[in-house]
């Protein structure tokens, strides 16, 4: 296994986007891992993805937006992971300048967050992002990790779950960079008895309504997986976005989600393909909170109704299990 150092992120990087000193245990060469310690009882985090936060008020529901970050403020997770399209042009400081302003409160409450490339976080920077100015932006915004010049990377939630945070806009294929990480870091995690599951974030959903064209190399994920995912021990989570609504599916095993429902404008899915939740909603607001309790991960989707926000806009209308083998 690829040794580590051990190092603490600094309580006064907190408002540059990790909004907490957690670990990170940096390996010598490659992407980093960070750790998020167990509390004594259940851990909770949360999950999800196109927040877009900016002031075109066309392509986002900001009321929507903002009801979900001060929710999950209350909830007070142990870390929130974000699954891409932070933000709706990555090429405007402006953009990330207000995720800052509006997640003041996880960074007052030191909630570490852990962000995904998406398409937007490109947005505007023409067709060769590598070279461009969005990465610098989006480096920039989370400095407190030390993720330059990296675009992907592990972070150990407690003792028990290994999440990999992809990029989406990376190759995925076999024999790429990214995927062989990924293989490598499943293999390992594996390998560790302590691990339990493992949660891959990622933009571009593998499984998601068939009406929706593939964005990259997602699908090379689902078929790695198909294979690969029933001779393990540890459990496997994949949760993407992009999708501006929410899904859950069962492929060999694995657990998919789509939770793109953080305040980008809504789509519409038919839930055909053996859509497990069987929501009746159209319009569907939301973030996953996923409870590590033992031998047992459950995951809970929270609604924000923002045509009833003056009265009772919350529910939990999709909740599913994952227990250990």
């Amino acid at each position: 296994m690829t040794p580590h150092r051990q190092r603490w992120l600094p309580s006064a990087l907190l408002a540059a986007g990790l909004a907490a000193p957690c670990a990170c245990a940096c390996a010598a060469e490659g992407p980093p891992r960070f750790q998020v310690a167990a509390p004594q009882a259940a851990l909770s985090f949360v999950v999800y993805g196109d927040t877009r936060f900016t002031r075109r008020e066309h392509v986002a529901n900001a009321l929507a937006r903002r009801a979900l970050v001060a929710r999950i403020a209350g909830e007070n997770p142990a870390a929130i992971l974000v699954g891409g399209d932070l933000v709706y042009e990555g090429s405007d400081p402006d953009d990330y300048e207000l995720y800052r302003s509006e997640t003041a409160e996880w960074a007052r409450r030191e909630i570490p967050v852990f962000p995904a490339l998406g398409n937007h976080e490109f947005r505007g920077c023409g067709a060769k992002p590598d070279d461009s100015s969005c990465l610098e932006n989006w480096w920039r915004t989370f400095e407190a990790l030390p993720l330059r010049p990296y675009r992907w990377y592990s972070v150990a939630i407690g003792s028990s779950l290994l999440a990999l945070v992809l990029d989406s806009e990376a190759p995925l294929r076999p024999g790429s960079e990214q995927r062989t990480w990924l293989e490598r870091q499943i293999t390992e995690a594996d390998a560790d008895g302590r691990i339990r599951f493992v949660l891959i974030l990622m933009h571009y959903p593998p499984v998601r309504d068939p009406v929706f064209p593939r964005g990259k190399d997602e699908e090379e994920v689902q078929r790695y997986l198909s294979t690969a995912a029933p001779r393990l021990r540890a459990r496997v989570i994949v949760v993407g976005s992009h999708v501006h609504n929410y899904e859950r599916f069962d492929r060999n095993g694995v657990t998919y989600l789509v939770s793109g429902g953080g305040g980008a404008e809504p789509l519409p899915v038919l839930r055909m393909s053996g859509e497990l939740s069987r929501l009746g909603t159209r319009v569907n607001f939301h973030y996953l909170r996923f409870t590590l309790q033992g031998e047992r991960l459950t995951g809970t989707m929270v609604r924000f109704d923002a045509s009833d926000a003056a009265h009772e806009p919350w529910s939990e209308p999709d909740r599913f299990e994952v227990s250990s083998r």
